[in-house]
Order: C-alpha cells, then structure tokens, then sequence
C-alpha cells in the first residue's frame, strides 16, 4: 500500500500492460535491495559460520560498508564545487591552499598560486611539508633547514652557508 496515490488510475507498463499507477511505481522503483545485495556480496565481510548471531553481525558490517561508502561519496560530490571556489580566494594561507589542492588533486607546490600567496623567496617552501635535511651535515646531526642554495638548489643549515649583503655579492 501506498499513501502517496491515493486514486486507483490505470496506466499502461513497457509490455503493454494495464495496472494500477501503485503498481507500476513500485515496480519502477523496486530495484535498490537488489543493487545493495549486489554490492555487499562484491565486497564482503563474511565469515564461515553456523552461529546466526555471527551471521546477522557480518550482514550489519556489510550494510554499514555500503551505506558508508554512499553517504562520503555524496559528501565529496556536494564539497567539491565549495572547495573550488573557496580555493579562488586571495591571500589564504599556504597550508590551506596545500590542502585544498590535495584534495582536489592538483600538485599543491604548482604556480597557479594567488599572487598574494606567492613565497617571498624561491628558499620559501609550504608549512604543509616538511622541511629537508642539510644535505652537507652528516645524517646522525639530522639538522632541518628552509635554506637553499641559490646556486644547485640543495638544502643547507647555518653551518654550510655564508651570508653575504647585496652589495658585497656584486
């Protein structure tokens, strides 16, 4: 039974069928257990088993899979749009702008950055990674650095690296 048709109209199904509108909508619509079975049988949590406590368990696990599956796909399908357009916003920080790019798969240290997100130096790297070892110090030191090299581009710690002012250097 059905409370949304509440008249007894008759239409006429794919075979050239007459029957009730009830009918043919349920018959329309009756196709999800089927689908959900298909997919709980595809990836299933099931175990051998003669105890029918164990049974039912495996069944809700398989069901809550399912059901898990639908309800984070639906989610990123409805925050995909919204993250998209929030990335567009100027001067966001650099790990945010990180984050949303991994998530929407692009390579989170690409150009496209906002001018307003651009690193001050071609040294600077995101706070979202972690910073390198100097490749000069012995591994046991295990000294971090955000300096580079301006000439091979390789990280190097305090100790490996001389400052020189702008003038001095020309």
């Amino acid at each position: 039974m059905s409370s949304m048709h509440s008249d007894s109209e008759i239409v006429v199904n794919k075979h050239n069928k007459e029957m009730p509108e009830v009918v043919s909508y349920y018959n329309s619509t009756n196709g999800g257990v089927d689908t959900m079975d298909l997919m709980a049988h595809t990836v299933s949590s099931k175990r051998q088993t003669k105890r029918w406590p164990m049974v039912m368990f495996y069944n809700i696990l398989d069901i809550g899979s399912i059901a898990v599956s639908v309800v984070y796909s639906i989610s990123k399908d409805l925050i995909m749009p919204v993250i998209e357009r929030r990335r567009k916003t100027p001067r966001l920080p650099k790990q945010l702008i990180c984050a949303m790019d991994l998530l929407l798969g692009h390579d989170p240290l690409a150009a496209d950055l906002p001018e307003s997100a651009q690193p001050l130096s071609a040294s600077a790297i995101p706070r979202a990674f972690k910073r390198p070892r100097c490749a000069r110090c012995p591994g046991r030191l295990d000294r971090k650095t955000s300096v580079f090299c301006s000439k091979c581009k390789i990280p190097v710690c305090k100790e490996h690296s001389v400052v020189i002012c702008s003038v001095c250097g020309i």
